[in-house]
């Protein structure tokens, strides 16, 4: 009995310290028959279906060209093979970087598009990912604005240089303070403009745009069918030399407001003809729309819109380009610019026609590009460019335009 006794306190201590013990977590056991195929493959299969949900063994396997460190995406990360590149949405954020050669074992993940762009969904770190190893060199591809398309989504890419547009200068890259992203333009010496877009969740948001011109490393990302391209890095702006002679004007209504960047409509004639946006007729993006038809009847209209005062005086081969479109019989619309207007009345200041030097649509909305009108003649400190709609009592068409840019 007492050594039944004595053994009591010597059990129960080890059955304490046992209790103690941190067991390893077991493996993830993979199956050992994967087929491996490329990104290009997979983009390929939402290409023949709406949404993919997998349950087969398949994987794909590149390198992390973007991650989450800097703020600018989150829960996501982008990756890159010989093939193509891929937007991957994780299940929880963190853990894969920038280099890291990762192989993603697609059972349980979907592959959609959101906004255009083909995501691999629901992707887990600790279940769907192995990381083979880090700190891979995966260099951008070298290429210029007008030769970016669709065709490059989510590929790593480094415009040489560029510069943001004159009017962004001293502009925030996005809202810090209320977390709102922001899009800003980013042109070449050509006149070439494509949008880069920053997170107000991004580390640099509250930093001010660049002010010279040089090189960018970004992601190529698509936005319903347009270019939206994504910093990577903040380090990787590099854009520090002087500036060149750029875009002087840009408008594109994409902000689907008519007045936004100091715009202004007048009103000479008409009770409810106005300048507006639209997005008929399935446009991805809004445009500038006016009519002098209610739905019973025209009425006499004469209605302006004029753009804010820009500065040529720099410039040595201005130009004037915007798409324009039209139904309906009616007067023609037409585009002028002074160098005396300041504000008000259009009336106030003097207009020279360059209707004559346009390419005008064929009608039924059919857009069509007006080709660069020469503006040489207008080099001046102050230039107002305008667009003047005319409706009578008993016809008028419909006027669309877009994409007003002078560069030069």
């Amino acid at each position: 009995m007492k050594l039944t006794k004595a053994l009591i306190p010597l059990t129960l201590l080890f059955v304490f310290t046992s209790c103690k013990k941190e067991y390893e977590t077991p493996p993830i056991i993979y199956p050992t028959e994967l087929e491996n195929i490329t990104i290009d493959s997979l983009r390929q299969m939402q290409e023949a279906q709406t949404s993919v949900s997998f349950n087969q063994n398949y994987t794909i396997s590149g390198i992390v060209t973007m991650d989450e460190t800097d703020g600018n995406i989150y829960k996501n990360i982008y990756l890159q093979d010989h093939s193509a590149a891929i937007n991957v949405r994780l299940l929880s954020g963190g853990g894969l970087y920038v280099g890291d050669s990762i192989k993603i074992i697609l059972n349980g993940c979907y592959l959609n598009k959101f906004n255009g762009v083909v995501q691999l969904d629901s992707v887990g770190t600790d279940i769907n990912v192995i990381k083979k190893s880090s700190a891979n060199a995966f260099p951008p591809e070298i290429t210029t604005i007008d030769q970016l398309t669709t065709l490059k989504e989510s590929q790593l890419i480094q415009l040489n240089d560029v510069q943001f547009v004159n009017w962004e200068l001293g502009e925030k890259y996005a809202d810090k303070i209320n977390q709102l992203s922001k899009d800003h333009l980013l042109e070449d010496a050509n006149g070439n403009t494509v949008v880069v877009r920053t997170s107000g969740y991004a580390s640099f948001a509250d930093e001010a745009i660049a002010s010279g011109n040089g090189n960018i490393v970004l992601i190529a990302a698509v936005y319903n069918g347009e270019m939206q391209l994504l910093i990577r890095s903040f380090s990787e702006v590099n854009l520090n030399n002087p500036r060149f002679t750029g875009i002087s004007l840009y408008k594109d209504f994409n902000d689907d407001e008519i007045l936004s960047g100091n715009w202004t409509t007048h009103t000479l004639s008409g009770s409810f003809t106005s300048w507006e946006t639209s997005s008929a007729g399935g446009a991805p993006n809004p445009y500038a729309a006016i009519s002098n038809y209610d739905g019973t009847g025209n009425e006499v209209a004469e209605v302006w819109l004029i753009s804010p005062s820009f500065d040529l005086s720099a410039s040595t081969a201005p130009k004037l380009s915007f798409e324009n479109a039209y139904n309906y019989n009616g007067p023609q619309l037409e585009v002028k610019v002074s160098t005396d207007y300041v504000s008000g009345e259009p009336n106030s200041g003097t207009w020279t026609d360059l209707s004559s030097l346009a390419n005008w649509s064929s009608g039924n909305f059919t857009f069509i590009n007006s080709g660069d009108i020469d503006l040489s003649a207008y080099t001046n400190s102050n230039v107002h460019i305008a667009f003047k709609y005319v409706g009578t009592a008993t016809d008028g068409s419909t006027w669309e335009i877009d994409n007003i840019i002078i560069k030069g």
